[in-house]
């Protein structure tokens, strides 16, 4: 059971529920589905805690390591704010809290606070229908791709596979392998090590989780994946998806032919998360015509208040002086 605020605990496996009944009233920010909490606690520091009735969470910064807050939820929102901006502040972690959906950021109207839209942690949204024919000319070209992928691969199958299956883990680690290998062959940076850490923390409690996956394989080798989450709500999150380029067009042709079954299965909308400000992930995100961004905000402060604050503890500091 999640603790009360100012209590915190570690995230568990057994803490699945309780989150997705907070979180299954609102759209699917990627940051606060459980599934991608849990893969990507790739230090198990990550902590929770309730304040208001909204969920609170603790991240860590995979590359600095310092911590900050977020919390998701509608109730007494800029109480919730204020108190966890100051718990940050007392606690010397990071003064700002980030994630916040436009569904809290619409219930604070407070001058103290400073809203800041961040464009980096967007969750890029997609039509499964609009994907899976790559109809007209804004998606000629993934259309082309796709079809050069079958035209010089006639042999290939794209096909769904146990996740739990050791084998199938076994061939998805390949398939991270061969990626490495071809960036390292191209002099193309690439950084793995979180994502191979999630991922891995992922396929360790498959059967926890219920996800779908989907593969290319040509002959008996697997070319690559994609684990995507079909939610009760119809909509679809993209966890994890990789693929050996050598293969021209192996990406398209996974989210066309992968598009195609979530049409089949009813799916409305998308998630294929943030871009992270990477440029190349930000390119591509945006060639296949999101129909929606889930935006996300910072929330801090405002400068005059700080400098407030600021003011009061140089006088404290004075006369205990």
């Amino acid at each position: 059971m999640i603790p009360e605020f100012p209590q915190f605990k570690n995230l568990q496996l057994s803490d699945k529920e309780e989150i997705e009944k907070i979180a299954s009233k609102f759209p699917p920010y990627s940051a606060f589905n459980f599934t991608n909490l849990w893969a990507w606690d790739v230090r198990g520091d990550r902590k929770l805690s309730k304040l208001n009735g909204n969920l609170v969470v603790l991240f860590t910064n995979y590359n600095t390591q310092e911590p900050y807050l977020s919390f998701l939820g509608i109730n007494k929102c800029e109480d919730t704010t204020f108190k966890l901006l100051n718990f940050a502040e007392e606690s010397k972690i990071f003064p700002k809290l980030c994630f916040i959906t436009k569904e809290t950021i619409q219930h604070l109207q407070s001058s103290s606070l400073h809203i800041e839209e961040d464009c980096d942690n967007s969750d890029y949204i997609f039509s499964p229908s609009r994907l899976a024919e790559l109809c007209g000319s804004e998606l000629k070209d993934q259309r082309h791709l796709a079809r050069r992928f079958r035209r010089e691969n006639p042999d290939a199958v794209f096909s769904f596979e146990n996740l739990s299956d050791p084998s199938i883990q076994e061939k998805i680690h390949s398939v991270l392998r061969q990626w490495e290998n071809r960036k390292k062959s191209q002099n193309k940076p690439f950084d793995l090590r979180f994502e191979e850490k999630a991922l891995r923390r992922l396929l360790e409690t498959a059967d926890t989780h219920k996800l779908t996956l989907s593969c290319v394989h040509l002959h008996d080798a697997m070319l690559g994946f994609s684990i995507d989450e079909i939610l009760p709500s119809q909509n679809v999150i993209a966890h994890f998806i990789k693929a050996d380029n050598f293969y021209r067009g192996i990406y398209e042709f996974i989210n066309k032919e992968l598009a195609q079954h979530l049409v089949n299965c009813s799916a409305t909308s998308w998630n294929w998360q943030q871009d992270l400000n990477i440029e190349n992930l930000r390119k591509t995100k945006i060639s296949y015509r999101p129909i929606a961004l889930l935006k996300r905000y910072t929330v801090s402060l405002s400068p005059a208040v700080n400098k407030k604050n600021i003011t009061i503890k140089k006088r404290l500091l004075f006369w205990q002086k």
